[in-house]
């Protein structure tokens, strides 16, 4: 399995030189698999360049690719309309919230309110590529080449997931946009337990957490604190606040690996083997 990060920054994209070593673009990963199979993991402003990366590369997939999201938020939906394979009519892609107890919109309607010609001049139903939305109500399920997701709800402002991903002996955890609260979440701990990989949301400085009650993200301390009690083998912090340059990441980096010395934080175009 490999992971490429293409956003990695949370809220809102930024652009200033300041900002280039860690990335701009918000949330969106791709997963490769073993058997050359891709999976994305949200759909911000990072899809994108990942977009044009599958039309000018090696990755021929045409059958249909999962796009699975964490919640729909602008920052993780966003990037969509600009998603170029979604325009190839030869293509066939799912856009999906996996997990029980959603609350959320009719997936499709929400995209297609952000591709309105209010906000945008393509509207989604003439995008060209097959695009179907699947809002399972169920915790988890095996794709037709084997790999396994299990889907887990945490705290954050209208709800959002985080997912487990297995193929064969590899596993990788998506967590992004939690909010712990007091304690740490124990369903996260269960969700990212001996992970290969967990990406885990990482917006806020303790300090600053301390004043973000309500906002729906987590420390890097806490991520951390997950990290160890889950005892994953590599920990990469995610969803950089659009405050934060790279001196500010680099000296936040380095007070995490004194913590736990496999974490790192992600940086956009950072790729990951398991």
């Amino acid at each position: 399995m490999k992971i490429t990060f293409y956003g990695t920054r949370g809220s809102i994209s930024v652009s200033e030189p300041e900002f280039s070593h860690f990335g701009g673009n918000t949330s969106c990963v791709l997963v490769t698999f073993d058997n050359e199979r891709i999976g994305i993991l949200d759909a911000g402003t990072g899809i994108r360049k990942l977009g044009h990366d599958i039309l000018t590369s090696s990755i021929e997939q045409r059958d249909n690719i999962f796009i699975g999201l964490s919640h729909t938020h602008w920052d993780h939906i966003q990037g969509f309309p600009f998603f170029k394979p979604a325009y190839d009519p030869n293509r066939k892609f799912t856009v999906a919230i996996v997990g029980k107890g959603s609350k959320a919109t009719n997936l499709e309607s929400i995209f297609a309110t952000q591709m309105q010609r209010e906000y945008f001049p393509v509207s989604l139903s003439e995008m060209g590529a097959h695009i179907s939305f699947w809002q399972p109500e169920i915790t988890d399920f095996t794709a037709p080449s084997g790999v396994s997701i299990l889907a887990s709800k945490h705290t954050h402002p209208g709800d959002a997931y985080g997912y487990r991903i297995t193929e064969g002996a590899t596993t990788l955890v998506y967590c992004t946009d939690v909010e712990h609260g007091d304690s740490i979440d124990p369903n996260v701990v269960k969700l990212a337990q001996n992970a290969d990989l967990l990406i885990h949301d990482a917006q806020y400085t303790p300090e600053e957490l301390k004043d973000k009650k309500g906002w729906g993200h987590s420390s890097w301390e806490q991520a951390i604190d997950v990290a160890l009690r889950a005892k994953a083998k590599k920990l990469a912090l995610f969803h950089h606040d659009p405050e934060h340059d790279d001196s500010f990441l680099m000296r936040v980096e380095k007070e995490c690996q004194r913590l736990f010395a496999n974490a790192f934080l992600a940086r956009e175009g950072m790729v990951i083997t398991l």
